[in-house]
C-alpha cells in the first residue's frame, strides 16, 4: 500500500485552492540512493554491470489524489522524461484542492493519440517530432520507452529496447511532495534508473524494438518500479530487517548503497563466485554506504548480513 505523504497547501486568504492552479512535475533522476550520473557504470537488480547511454519515456493520463482519495484528472497532459536532464513539466491546472495524496499516471500515449501524426502537434510539445526520434510510425505509434546501453566489462555487450504498443499503457501511481512555488503547484518525484532493471537480464545482449517480451517488461517496471517519494530513506520503517541495497561501479571497487540508515551494525563479506571469502568488514548502525576499493577483476559476490537476515548480489569487476 502506498504511503500517503499530505502537504496543505494554502493560498494567501488560508481558503482552498479555488482558481485554476497551474500543476507541475518536477523529477529527479538517481541510481539508488545517488544521483544519476552518465560516467558511472551501474549495477542492476540482477548484479549485471551496465551502462546507460539513452533513457527516455512517455507519461500521460495523470490523475491527481487529493482531499481523502478524491481523484481530478488532468487533461491532455503529456511528458517525455530525459534521465540525463532533470526539469519540471508543465501538466495543466487544478482547483479546489487541498491535501495532495499521490498522482495517477499511464506509461506511454493514450491509444487515442498513439497513432496520430507528430507533426500535428506545435514544436515544443512533447508529441511532437524529436530527435533522436521518439515516433516508430504511425501503425505502431510512439517509443513509449527508449533504453539503450551497454553491458558487461567495458559496456561492449549492446542491450536496446524500444517499448512500442497500445497494449502496454500501463497504469501505475506514484508518491509525490508537494509544495507551492510561485504560484504554481510542483509534484516533487525522484525516478531511480535501476528500476528500468528489475528482472531484465542484459548481460548477453539484447535487442528487443517491439510490444512483446523485454518490452512489457520494462513498462511494467516503469509504473511500478521507478518512481517514489523524495528522501524515501526518510519514511521507511527503519526498525525492520531489511538488509536491501544497491551497488554502485567506482574505479577500482563498488559503493554499497543501504535502501535505508542500518539500523543495526551489520557484517559485509566479498566472496568470489565459488562462495570462498575474499574479506570482511564490520558496518556500523547508523551507516548508509559503504565503499569497498582496490578490489582486483574479477565475478564476486557481495553479502550482507546480521543475526537475522541476509542479502546477496553478484558483482563483476572490470
Amino acid at each position: 500500500m502506498l504511503r500517503t505523504c499530505i502537504l496543505t497547501l494554502l493560498i494567501a486568504t488560508g481558503g482552498l485552492m479555488m482558481a485554476q492552479t497551474p500543476v507541475a512535475l518536477r523529477i529527479d533522476h538517481k541510481a539508488g540512493q545517488a544521483e544519476f550520473d552518465a560516467d558511472v557504470n551501474l549495477i542492476t537488480p540482477l548484479g549485471e554491470e551496465v551502462e546507460i547511454d539513452r533513457l527516455e519515456y512517455y507519461l500521460s493520463m495523470f490523475i491527481l489524489v487529493h482531499d481523502g482519495g478524491q481523484e481530478t484528472a488532468i487533461e491532455g497532459a503529456y511528458v517525455l522524461a530525459d534521465a540525463y536532464v532533470d526539469e519540471v513539466h508543465p501538466l495543466g491546472s487544478v482547483s479546489e484542492v487541498s491535501n495532495v495524496e499521490g498522482l495517477k499516471f499511464s506509461v506511454g500515449i493514450d491509444p487515442d493519440n498513439n497513432h496520430a501524426d507528430p507533426a500535428s502537434w506545435p514544436a515544443g510539445h512533447p508529441l511532437a517530432p524529436q530527435v533522436p526520434s521518439m515516433h516508430w510510425g504511425w501503425s505502431a505509434g510512439y517509443r513509449f520507452i527508449a533504453l539503450e546501453g551497454g553491458a558487461g566489462i567495458n559496456g561492449v555487450i549492446t542491450h536496446e529496447i524500444h517499448a512500442l504498443g497500445d497494449d502496454n499503457h500501463t497504469p501505475g501511481q506514484m508518491e509525490v511532495l508537494a509544495t507551492m512555488e510561485d504560484g504554481t503547484l510542483i509534484l516533487d518525484v525522484e525516478a531511480d534508473v535501476l528500476g528500468f532493471y528489475q528482472q531484465l537480464s542484459v548481460d548477453a545482449g539484447l535487442i528487443n524494438h517491439g510490444e512483446n517480451g523485454e518490452a512489457v517488461l520494462v513498462c511494467n517496471n516503469l509504473a511500478d518500479h521507478v518512481f517514489r517519494m523524495p528522501g524515501a530513506n526518510s519514511v521507511y520503517d527503519v526498525a525492520g530487517p531489511s538488509l536491501d541495497f544497491n551497488l554502485i561501479q567506482m574505479d577500482g571497487g563498488v559503493r554499497v548503497q543501504f535502501f535505508r540508515p542500518l539500523n543495526t551494525s551489520v557484517q559485509i563479506e566479498l566472496l568470489d563466485i565459488l562462495g570462498r571469502s575474499l574479506g570482511l568488514y564490520d558496518i556500523p548502525a547508523g551507516s548508509k554506504t559503504f565503499k569497498m576499493v582496490d578490489v582486483k577483476p574479477g565475478t564476486f559476490l557481495i553479502s550482507i548480513f546480521n543475526a537475522t537476515d541476509r542479502q546477496t548480489r553478484r558483482w563483476v569487476q572490470g
